[in-house]
């Protein structure tokens, strides 16, 4: 199947270029749950460009790309110390998905039809990017973070498609000419992974209270598909070092199912 994708994506690019497509996007994407339990919709916007290299063949390379956020919530966290003593303060988690997608794209229907159909094979990339802030306590004998802020990414790859009509805006708005150039367009699209992403939700992080922890080490493992992320924290009253834990970092396949509207204009 992976190589159907390849042969579509791959069409010889002769010809000089006789029409292009620039425009603008909202798209959310769906976990599929069996796969990605831990994860919630990412919501983001994105541009996109297609180039028709073939003046009598319906189909464009197209490349899109967007940024997208899933997740970000402050919350409340209590770091207990080994002497049962402990702090508590707000913790910011905010996570994204960014993504870039190089297609084919098949229109369905003549060029000046008012509603016509596309079909995309895809492969793309995408980055899994979180930032943990956490704030000074406000008493001066608590325990504080050695560094506020810990980011974690992940990037990698997958392929999938997109299904989608486009709609001349001239059947939407009958009092603006549009010429056949502008374009609302709707779409559903499936990717997959080529291998597994490791990513943060805070929403699926059900304890947050957190015992001191010595010895140092990258977080005991949640699960067969995840760990702890822990931080180093020095206790101002007697300057114990020592680790919390600050989140939990979750192994799955990508796996999403979504949804786009958009805008384009041909030229």
């Amino acid at each position: 199947m992976r190589h159907a994708y390849l042969l579509l994506l791959f069409v010889p690019f002769f010809s000089a270029a006789q029409q292009a497509q620039i425009g603008t996007y909202f798209t959310a994407d769906i976990p599929v749950r069996s796969v990605m339990p831990k994860m919630s919709t990412n919501a983001g916007i994105g541009l996109q460009f297609a180039y028709k290299p073939l003046p009598r063949f319906p189909m464009m390379v197209e490349l899109k790309g967007s940024l997208g956020s899933y997740s970000y919530r402050t919350m409340q966290q209590t770091y207990i110390f080994d002497d049962e003593s402990q702090t508590t303060t707000d913790v910011t988690f905010s996570s994204a998905m960014n993504k870039w997608q190089f297609g084919t794209k098949f229109h369905i229907g003549h060029a000046y039809r008012p509603v016509r159909g596309f079909i995309t094979p895809q492969i793309g990339g995408a980055v899994m990017r979180s930032k943990i802030a956490i704030a000074i306590p406000g008493e001066e004998d608590d325990c504080v973070p050695m560094d506020r802020n810990t980011f974690q990414k992940d990037r990698g790859f997958f392929y999938g498609g997109e299904v989608g009509v486009e709609v001349d805006m001239n059947r939407l708005f009958r009092n603006v000419a549009t010429e056949d150039r502008h374009r609302l367009y709707f779409s559903v699209n499936f990717m997959k992974s080529f291998g597994k992403f490791e990513y943060v939700n805070v929403k699926y992080m059900k304890d947050h209270d957190h015992e001191a922890m010595h010895g140092g080490g990258t977080g005991e493992p949640t699960s067969e598909d995840g760990r702890d992320i822990n931080t180093t924290f020095v206790n101002v009253t007697n300057g114990d070092i020592h680790e919390h834990k600050i989140a939990e970092l979750y192994r799955t396949d990508l796996r999403l199912w979504g949804f786009s509207v958009g805008y384009v204009f041909s030229f």
